[in-house]
């Protein structure tokens, strides 16, 4: 069960009454910042604004259109990765300073990218760059990033093209849903439904890797599916660890590893958290389920 299945896929789904009778503006943060990325960034760079930031995505500004041009992200990162990977592989890319193309050749490739260079790429999500209004309802808003796939939508000034104000996240609406009383009034019937009963039969089937895997195979689940995390399984089949693309942000900053490296050896070098896994169980309530989701950073 992902926050992004909250977002709402249409106008009936439960909550979207309310949420067109709120403004995007209602979530704007008091006091923010956005922080933008040159499209002329060296790679390294941007790696490093993702990671500094805790962000999984930042808009793109192309100094030369004089306009925002993309968002670079989490599930881009997951495709740049596995592009170096397979270019050094081939032999079109080598590397300065190695006759081989190992861990270090792919940091170097990757870090020789410009952001500007996403646009060549073969990427698992839509191109370009959408955004709404903060006069726009927040149903308008959720029916964006659901019906793109948007990892977040751009919050701009309806009368100014250029002014970015906000990213929004699928949770940032799901957390304020949490706050309305009206919400779980109008809709108890189905906030006090189980999750096996009202959610799971809308979920595609679920994809899971083996701790054994290699990194670079679990990457190319993630990119291949448009995946955002995956479940790591044990011998016995049972979930020990979630690979996030959050974790791949970690991974590309921090570390050079082999993406051979088998998966429970890479998560194993993830900075420290308090929880990494947050679940929930069949038959837990939708209200349950919402709550968790909304009171901890998941994918």
């Amino acid at each position: 069960v992902s926050v992004r299945g909250f977002s709402g896929g249409s106008r009936a789904t439960p909550g979207m009454e309310l949420l067109e009778q709120h403004e995007i503006f209602e979530l704007l943060p008091t006091h923010g910042k956005v922080v933008t990325l040159d499209a002329d960034l060296p790679m390294k760079h941007a790696l490093a604004a993702l990671a500094h930031h805790d962000a999984t995505c930042l808009p793109v500004w192309d100094s030369g259109l004089q306009r925002f041009v993309d968002i670079f992200s989490c599930t881009d990162l997951v495709d740049i990765i596995l592009f170096a990977h397979r270019t050094l592989t081939s032999g079109a890319m080598p590397a300065a300073g190695a006759s081989a193309a190992g861990s270090g050749d792919a940091q170097t490739a990757l870090e020789r990218c410009h952001l500007r260079d996403l646009s060549g790429l073969k990427r698992s999500k839509p191109p370009g760059f959408l955004m709404a209004s903060v006069d726009d309802s927040m149903a308008h808003g959720a029916l964006m990033l659901k019906q793109h796939g948007l990892e977040c939508l751009p919050i701009g000034d309806s009368t100014c093209s250029s002014s970015l104000l906000h990213l929004l996240l699928p949770e940032q609406i799901l957390v304020y849903l949490c706050t309305l009383p009206d919400f779980r009034v109008s809709y108890s019937a189905f906030l006090d439904r189980t999750v096996g009963q009202a959610l799971l039969p809308l979920c595609r089937p679920l994809k899971k890797v083996h701790r054994g895997a290699s990194l670079i195979d679990a990457l190319a689940l993630l990119s291949a599916d448009r995946l955002h995390a995956i479940p790591v399984m044990d011998d016995a089949g049972v979930m020990q660890d979630v690979l996030s693309c959050r974790d791949v942000r970690q991974l590309a900053s921090h570390s050079a590893a082999d993406l051979g490296v088998p998966l429970h050896e890479a998560l194993r070098s993830l900075p420290p958290t308090a929880s990494r896994l947050c679940t929930c169980k069949a038959t837990d309530t939708v209200a349950t389920a919402i709550v968790r989701i909304a009171t901890s950073e998941v994918s």
